[in-house]
């Protein structure tokens, strides 16, 4: 079984242009986030709407340069430039029967750059 992919095609363009209103309406509402950056994972649009909010005002850019995707999940190798730090990224995501993010898992690396994002991110 293929999945659909639209709502990540779509996300993955909304992130780009930074527009939190559109990431988040290619997300499940009852949607978990996993993030580096903390310990337990957000439940839930209104949990997500500041962690995103607050990322996206320190990224300067995201460049998605590959969407892989398997039989019960789809991930995106990309990129990410932060002042003078510059990370690779995958975000891991599980879709519902509608296509949206349903669970997504972000892995970050290398650990010094993303100590300097999670600095940056708490002066914020």
């Amino acid at each position: 079984m293929t999945m659909k992919l639209t709502h990540i095609h779509e996300f993955t363009q909304a992130m780009q242009r930074k527009d939190l209103d559109a990431m988040l309406s290619h997300m499940a509402d009852d949607i978990v986030l996993k993030t580096p950056l903390a310990a337990e994972p957000f439940k839930g649009k209104a949990a997500i709407r500041p962690v995103v909010t607050a990322l996206l005002g320190v990224v300067d850019s995201f460049d998605f340069r590959e969407v892989l995707q398997g039989p019960e999940h789809v991930s995106a190798f990309f990129g990410i430039t932060v002042g003078t730090e510059q990370l690779d990224g995958v975000d891991y995501w599980r879709l519902n029967d509608a296509g949206l993010i349903q669970e997504m898992t972000v892995l970050w690396r290398p650990l010094p750059a993303a100590l300097a994002v999670e600095k940056k991110l708490a002066a914020a």
